[in-house]
């Protein structure tokens, strides 16, 4: 179960962004969540969205004109013992409730998403079925990954999945990282229409990072098929990448179609391709 809500609020005075936006939005987060008494000591439980302009789909920048209306959005999907995803989803509604000296929140919807889950157990054992193709199409809000300390800005498969899976795990107390493993061979980038760019998250944290379209070649058999596309398919909620809680990693959309190749037949570990002598060859060979 993840529960999404929607706020749209109008400051009171002229609010600064000396970073993202999404910085302000997770700001407003925590600190709603704090004023409702649930105090986080990790992240990882929700991601929000950038702040944008209402009607607009373009995160704002610069600055928050008093008077003007801005929304943004919050995932909650919370983790066992911890704090469920209902819990902070209503800590929210409450905490933006004690927001008076700096803004004024005028809607705030919630609503209440399941997600067909993965199976964790797919694909274990002896691969199973005929391979299936497909190209799945993903526009990527402003991400990054990391990885062993490194910053990722491009759209890895591997990282995706592997983000995605991580998420799910905490949110359900079900460990998917096996199944990312399985899955992870099975997702290629096909065509990268993403563009980078450098976002300022804090004094001196400026990463790279890439948004835009990615275009990603899947090929697994059968028995994965439906579990990468359910797992794609939940990133929409969770998000991929670094710093959810930031306005980072959002999936806009998810969409599988046809391939534009059809699976190559298998080759035999001895078969070499021979290419075809020329015409000189052919003359010099002895009859």
């Amino acid at each position: 179960m993840f529960y999404v809500a929607r706020v749209v609020f109008r400051p009171l005075r002229r609010v600064a962004l000396t970073a993202w936006s999404g910085v302000y939005a997770g700001r407003a987060v925590y600190e709603s969540l704090n004023r409702a008494g649930i105090v986080l000591d990790r992240g990882g439980l929700f991601r929000v969205s950038p702040v944008y302009p209402l009607g607009s789909r373009a995160p704002v920048g610069g600055f928050l004109a008093p008077g003007e209306r801005y929304w943004f959005r919050a995932v909650f999907w919370g983790a066992p013992g911890s704090a469920s995803g209902q819990q902070l989803a209503r800590g929210l509604m409450a905490g933006l409730g004690l927001w008076t000296r700096e803004l004024v929140v005028e809607e705030l919807s919630l609503e209440e998403r399941r997600a067909r889950l993965p199976d964790p157990g797919a694909g274990e054992g002896e691969a199973d079925g005929e391979p299936v193709a497909a190209l799945v199409r993903v526009r990527h809000g402003p991400t990054f990954y990391r990885f062993h300390g490194a910053v990722v800005s491009y759209p890895s498969p591997w990282r995706l999945v592997a983000s995605i899976a991580r998420r799910l795990s905490l949110a359900t107390g079900i460990d998917y990282r096996p199944l990312a493993r399985r899955l992870q061979p099975c997702l290629e980038l096909a065509v990268d229409r993403t563009r980078r760019v450098r976002i300022r998250l804090s004094h001196g944290a400026e990463p790279p990072v890439f948004t835009g379209e990615a275009l990603y070649h899947a090929v697994c058999p059968r028995g994965l098929a439906s579990a990468l596309q359910r797992l794609l398919e939940a990133g929409v909620y969770t998000g991929a990448g670094a710093s959810p809680g930031l306005g980072l990693g959002e999936i806009h959309a998810v969409d599988l179609g046809p391939p534009r190749h059809r699976a190559p037949p298998a080759l035999e570990p001895w078969t070499e391709e021979q290419e075809e002598p020329s015409g000189a060859e052919k003359e010099a060979r002895p009859a």
